[in-house]
């Protein structure tokens, strides 16, 4: 019986070979990233290895958290996660398990609390791991609570974002891999200073990286945003892709109109020129997404959840001066316009990135290529290649 998904086996040296063969190709010359790497199960074994167990990944925004015991849950690459928001205002992560025999600690979501109760034994910690009761454990010769408290792993808020990464000795700080991306792009928004208002999670059936490929070139926004950001009426020949980088990559593109959704709100002091109405596209790799406006930024961060299904957990923050001026008692009707838009950009990209990770399952492909707009894919494999070199 043939195989349905002839690349689910392919070895994941070969998978190797093809990617480091497709970033060693000039841009000019590039084709699109093998389809391998997004089906092959030894490849996807081995990206987690490589990239979500030592990536910084985004966990979402720190405006979310705004008071000490604020916490929320995140999952990366399996490993449930606990952010907590401390008495001196900093942000702590902890692995979401007990600290006894692992039981996950806290349920999914977000909340307050002064403390944090096993559910299976109540051993109890405080917002900062510490454990500070261990029920009927002094029946254990030499326990000793101070030596059992949660495990901890960095944490860094960056332009009012949140990362984590599992990894214990990070080469390089957030701050220090985008540098670049903040001093000339931007920072002059103060991403920093937008407020939370939409955070929700979504499950497709596609490899996370098919999102990515997706998010991170906008030639098809005419084609398939037509209720959306085609809107914005943004010319291809308008678009500029930014210089080469390991650690990200963007791309951005003014829009004619000079008010409404997209241009900065007339109280908006950071913004001059063209940059009040300028879209900013950009990935922080491997899988932070953000199309930042002068009047909101959408986020997404993604996570796999299989060689064909990826979680990915998405939001949208606005500056203060767009919240101060929705009509007193209009807020709900306002949310509800702004969601009901982003819902309809996640359902029209939903089926395309579906699409293409279908497509990409044949073991009959030609050789693909790029538009000149979708530098930033080219970029990624890049990445990719480096990040999992063996």
């Amino acid at each position: 019986m043939t195989n349905p998904l002839p690349r689910r086996d392919v070895p994941l040296d070969d998978v190797l070979a093809e990617l480091n063969a497709a970033a060693q190709q000039p841009f000019e010359a590039a084709n699109p990233i093998p389809p391998a790497v997004n089906h092959s199960e030894a490849f996807f074994a081995h990206e987690r290895r490589q990239v979500f167990m030592r990536e910084w990944i985004c966990a979402g925004r720190a405006d979310e958290l705004p008071d000490a015991g604020d916490y929320m849950t995140h999952q990366v690459a399996d490993v449930p996660l606990l952010i907590v928001r401390q008495e001196d205002g900093t942000l702590s992560a902890f692995i979401n398990a007990c600290a006894h025999r692992f039981a996950q600690l806290v349920a999914e979501g977000k909340g307050h609390a002064r403390k944090f109760t096993c559910p299976y034994h109540a051993w109890t910690y405080a917002p900062n791991g510490r454990l500070v009761r261990a029920p009927y454990m002094e029946m254990k010769p030499d326990f000793d609570v101070n030596d059992h408290r949660l495990s901890q792993v960095p944490l860094e808020v960056w332009e009012g974002f949140i990362y984590v990464t599992l990894n214990p000795d990070p080469p390089l700080t957030v701050a220090e891999r985008v540098q670049a991306l903040r001093d000339e792009v931007v920072g002059r928004y103060d991403m920093a200073c937008y407020k939370t208002v939409i955070r929700e999670t979504m499950t497709w059936n596609a490899n996370w990286k098919n999102l990515i490929e997706n998010f991170t070139e906008s030639y098809h926004v005419p084609i398939a945003h037509g209720q959306t950001f085609a809107q914005h009426n943004k010319p291809l020949d308008d678009y500029v892709c930014g210089d080469d980088n390991p650690y990200f990559g963007y791309h951005r593109a003014p829009q004619a109109a000079e008010s409404g959704l997209g241009a900065a709100h007339p109280g908006n002091d950071r913004l001059e020129g063209a940059w009040r109405r300028m879209m900013v596209d950009f990935c922080v790799f491997p899988c932070h997404l953000v199309t930042l406006m002068p009047d909101y930024v959408w986020w997404i961060s993604v996570q796999p959840e299989g060689i064909s299904q990826m979680r990915a957990t998405w939001g949208a923050a606005v500056p203060p001066e767009v919240l101060a001026d929705i009509p007193e008692g209009g807020y709900e009707t306002w949310l509800q316009d702004f969601k009901t838009y982003l819902d309809v950009a996640n359902a029209e990209d939903k089926g395309l990135v579906e699409a293409l990770h279908r497509g990409s399952t044949s073991p009959i492909l030609p050789e693909g290529t790029f538009h000149p707009i979708e530098r930033n894919l080219w970029q990624f494999t890049k990445y990719l290649a480096a990040t999992c070199a063996a």
